[in-house]
């Protein structure tokens, strides 16, 4: 493979173990306990509820630095509850070349990231495996422009793996595009997906607390969440008259300055919150506009409807209003365009708050979200043994 000569890697190592043990070997960017957000968290997830199982896993920071041990156990277990501390969990780093990545015979490498599908591809060969699992959570040639990463990124759906989709929408999207190994809708028995949880205890319908709310997910470093697109339909709904009088308007997500939306109104950035508070803060609010130019919905929109306010969203190829709609009749998602996007902001705006918990057509925890992930990795990657050894 051409790949690893532009991509950093680690430097990988075979290792030879008493009792010749399998390890899960997940490959992350970063376990700084502030980079771990909802993609990583959901890596550590899937890791950690395997080491429950009895699969020694290691955690491996192919791009960054690993935090203190203890401090990370405890981040898994505030994920997973539980006490965690039997579990057979490493933490390290792997980003130099001073700290090798060390693989031993039949160990199963995870990637979580295009750049570390290329670290699990040479871990794959030290290892003398056949496919590693790669823990998909959006296109990730769509981050850049078509270009060299476009390349890359795109070629490691190619590479000998099993694909960990997180939604099935995302695995509708490969399969319908003709992606890597999912061009054919006979592979799709080498793949798994699965729907995010979305924690019923946190995000549910609260007492109002004053005037009705408009939220903006503002994320201007996040191409994908296109906030230009989104602050120029929320001006036009208000330029159209599509709000009564007492209206407040706040931006949640990364800090934007103050910003004018016409009549008199402006949105506002509010200071960031606890998850805890967060989700108290969307079950008190009337509507979210929330977009992701992905077949990915992101956590968002499910969030604010599992709270009982309207989301306005955007449409994105198989990700369809239809698709939304079977998810929560909150989601009314619109093509990206202005004048669509403006129209379901002033529908949003005149549809009452539901005062009682909300349906959502997704697992209510991530126990229940991930189960069937850790069965089938279990079975494809360990034989289904929980203590795998090689015989």
């Amino acid at each position: 493979m051409d790949g690893p000569a532009l991509i950093r890697i680690p430097t990988i190592v075979r290792e030879d173990r008493p009792g010749g043990r399998r390890r899960l070997v997940v490959l992350v960017p970063s376990l700084v306990p502030d980079r771990l957000t909802g993609g990583p968290n959901t890596a550590l997830q899937i890791g950690a509820r395997l080491a429950e199982r009895g699969v020694p896993v290691t955690f491996a920071a192919t791009q960054g630095l690993a935090a203190d041990e203890t401090l990370l156990r405890e981040h898994v277990r505030t994920l997973v509850g539980g006490s965690g501390d039997a579990a057979d969990m490493t933490f390290e780093s792997v980003a130099g070349p001073e700290q090798p990545l060390r693989i031993g015979h039949g160990d199963v490498p995870m990637a979580t990231w295009w750049p570390t599908a290329y670290a699990a591809a040479r871990a794959l060969e030290v290892a003398g495996g056949d496919e590693f699992l790669y823990l998909i959570q959006d296109f990730e040639p769509a981050f850049y422009a078509w270009s060299t990463n476009y390349a890359l990124a795109l070629a490691t759906y190619s590479m000998p793996m099993r694909p960990i989709f997180n939604t099935g929408l995302l695995r509708e999207h490969f399969v319908a595009n003709h992606i890597g190994r999912l061009a054919k809708r006979s592979t799709d028995h080498g793949s798994i997906a699965f729907e995010p949880a979305v924690d019923a205890t946190l995000f549910r319908p609260g007492p109002g607390d004053g005037a009705p709310r408009f939220l903006v997910y503002a994320r201007p470093s996040k191409p994908r969440n296109a906030f230009d697109l989104a602050l120029r339909s929320l001006r036009v709904a208000v330029e159209r008259g599509g709000f009564e009088p007492g209206w407040e308007f706040w931006s949640i997500g990364e800090q934007v300055p103050d910003l004018p939306l016409g009549r008199g109104l402006t949105l506002q950035p509010m200071p960031w919150r606890s998850l805890t508070d967060y989700g108290a803060l969307l079950g008190s609010s009337n509507v979210l506009l929330s977009l992701m130019l992905s077949p990915h919905t992101s956590y968002p929109p499910l969030e604010m409807a599992a709270a009982g306010g309207t989301v306005v969203t955007n449409t994105f190829g198989v990700k369809t209003a239809a698709a939304l709609q079977r998810l929560s009749p909150r989601i009314l998602a619109a093509e990206p365009q202005v004048d669509a996007l403006a129209g379901a902001i002033a529908t949003a705006a005149r549809t009452p708050r539901a005062s009682e918990p909300a349906t959502l057509a997704l697992p209510t925890s991530w126990a229940a979200s991930l189960q069937p992930v850790v069965d089938w990795v279990l079975d494809v990657g360990f034989g289904g043994r929980a203590s795998p050894t090689d015989d």
